[in-house]
């Protein structure tokens, strides 16, 4: 070993040492698949500053994609260096977004790419294009290989690779900037957060000069619209043609706290008409449930609705002409003809509020009668084609025993998931009901909801969900088991201890994959039952560097092979292995270490 690298060793800590060794090691070579795979683990798992940023320095690592998107979403990066690959990131996304844009937008598109591709880091521009190359070229057996940055040389000065960045020089408040100097940072920036206070902001022309900033994206659109408290901003999100189509654009108009309420009634009718069409009429209560959502859609919508149907059902191009043009005539007196409500909140007479119960078209008018005194007018609001599954959970919350029975026995609504899911969980609804109900729920998730549900009492009900819960557990194969356990969060250890535990070939096949959520790795290192093979192979997670709570747990279970311990131990810091000494649990061997 030379003698700058011995003295750039004294500076590691020795946590670090191990992986500075591995890197190297790795450094002066092309990686193999196994060492990139290692590489992507390092650069998701380090947080050590000075290990990454020697990363980040290396060219030819970063022209292999997952290590570059570790490095830049590893909060332990140092932030100069991780701005600088956000924005590489952030340029193939739109890149990728240009791809499949119409082709009226590629142009503008392609301006963005430019105009972001300019501000990128001069060392980085070599590697962005050769990653552009890597994503164009189709594999061939032509014998030749992609160019690749020039290996680094045998003996580099460590220190000076591993030296860490100048901070980034803190940005003056907002507030202290002139109006000419916030609309250019607003337009320039290309700091994400920065970029999102000024989505978020109350002026309204930083707003709009910000949405014109080439790095904008539909992840931080989503992100503002979620934090935003101005309705215009949401107006001038849907009023954009590039956002306007986007799904989980207008989920966030649908769904965000601070959206205005007739927008979000606007774009969730919508959805509503999509999933009726794609459903088809199969019935006449179903084609009358499409032609109510037609009679109530707000014309600025129809513009989604023909660009779903060129896409998806053009058979449909001609419905919908058929009511926009109807929409445009003179709309039904129906609206005009309602009464105006008395002084007590209820409507004046018994007919008056039976045609509303039958006619109605707002959600706000079909909520109110669903909730009449009168038994008959429920029962006639039961019957309204522009009553929605969605609406009717959401009312059968606050309605009395009496009803939420007639809606359990109802034949059309008790087969609908959504609103039997909600009836299920209704703390007024008897054993029976809740049980013939359950019987109709399919999936995981509604049955674990049971399981967890405390205002649930009837405990015949949570017996059958668990009954149900271990049936279908055991009807997948091992794929199928993955993806429940993964989409539990891991609930379904807690329910079927048992079963999970004891399924060893599923349990080592959730462990190996890498991105793991360390919450499930946490619950499987604590639990007594867990296979010895697989708390052995956890230890060896590439999670489990940046999660102590994990490594703590191994270490007290004892069923965690010795070898494997003995190795965690040395990974933690003198604190927490004073304090695992204080428990009782830790075992001997380990205790005579400390």
């Amino acid at each position: 070993m030379r003698e700058e690298e011995s003295a750039f060793l004294e500076t590691l800590a020795e946590s670090e040492r191990i992986h500075f060794h591995h890197l190297a090691l790795v450094r002066p070579q092309l990686p193999s698949e196994g060492q990139v795979h290692m590489l992507e683990g390092l650069a998701r798992s380090l947080a050590s500053p000075r290990l990454l940023t020697l990363m980040a320095r290396t060219p030819h690592w970063l022209a292999h994609w997952p290590i570059l998107l570790g490095l830049a979403e590893n909060e332990s990066t140092p932030e100069a260096i991780r701005r600088d690959l956000e924005m590489v990131v952030s340029l193939f996304d739109q890149m990728r977004e240009m791809d499949q844009a119409p082709a009226a937008e590629k142009a503008d598109r392609s301006e963005s790419v430019k105009a972001l591709y300019s501000q990128l880091n001069s060392s980085l521009k070599p590697v962005a294009k050769l990653l552009a190359k890597q994503l164009a070229k189709t594999v061939s057996a032509t014998g030749s290989t992609l160019e690749l940055p020039p290996l680094p040389e045998e003996h580099p000065d460590w220190e000076a690779l591993a030296s860490l960045p100048a901070a980034l020089p803190q940005q003056p408040p907002t507030d202290g900037l002139d109006r000419a100097r916030s609309l250019e940072r607003a337009r320039q920036t290309a700091q994400p957060e920065e970029l999102l206070a000024f989505l978020v902001n109350a002026d309204a022309e930083l707003r709009q000069t910000a949405l014109q900033n080439p790095l904008v994206s539909e992840d931080l659109i989503c992100r503002a619209l979620a934090e935003s408290v101005e309705s215009a901003f949401f107006e001038e999100v849907y009023a954009e043609a590039r956002w306007y189509f986007r799904e989980p654009i207008r989920t966030g108009l649908q769904e965000a706290p601070g959206s205005p309420a007739d927008l979000s009634r606007r774009v969730a009718l919508s959805g509503h008409l999509v999933s009726a069409l794609e459903q088809g009429a199969s019935d006449r209560a179903a084609l009358r449930r499409i032609v109510s959502f037609f009679t109530q859609l707000d014309e600025s919508e129809y513009q989604f609705i023909t660009y779903w149907a060129k896409r998806q059902s053009p058979h449909l191009l001609r419905v919908v002409k058929y009511f926009y043009d109807r929409l445009q005539r003179e709309r039904s007196g129906i609206a005009t003809a309602l009464p105006e409500r008395g002084e007590e909140g209820r409507w004046a007479t018994m007919e008056e509020r039976v045609f509303l119960a039958t006619q109605a078209t707002q959600e706000e008018q079909i909520s109110l009668v669903l909730k009449d005194p009168n038994p008959q007018v429920f029962q006639l609001a039961l019957e309204n084609p522009a009553l929605s599954p969605r609406l009717l959970a959401a009312t059968a919350l606050g309605l009395d025993r009496d009803r939420v029975e007639t809606i359990a026995s109802h034949m059309g609504w008790s087969e609908d998931p959504l609103v039997a899911e909600a009836l299920v969980h209704h703390p007024l609804i008897s054993e029976a009901s809740a049980l013939r109900l359950l019987g109709r729920l399919k999936g995981v998730k509604p049955a674990i909801e049971v399981l967890r549900d405390p205002r649930l009492l009837h405990l015949e009900v949570k017996r059958q969900a668990l009954v149900t819960l271990r049936n279908l557990y055991q009807d997948m194969d091992v794929s199928e088991r993955i993806s429940a356990i993964r989409s539990s969060g891991g609930e379904l250890l807690r329910h079927l201890p048992q079963e999970v535990l004891q399924d060893e070939e599923t349990l080592r096949s959730l462990v190996a994959d890498r991105q793991l959520d360390p919450g499930i790795l946490l619950r499987l290192a604590r639990n007594k039952l867990t296979p010895r093979a697989v708390l052995e192979q956890i230890a060896g997670h590439p999670v489990l560097m940046a999660h102590a709570a994990i490594m703590s747990e191994l270490l007290l279970n004892p069923k965690t092979p010795r070898d494997a311990s003995m190795r965690i131990w040395g990974l933690l810091s003198e604190a927490e292995q004073q304090q695992l000494l204080r428990s009782p649990h830790l075992p001997a061997a380990l205790r005579a270490l400390g």
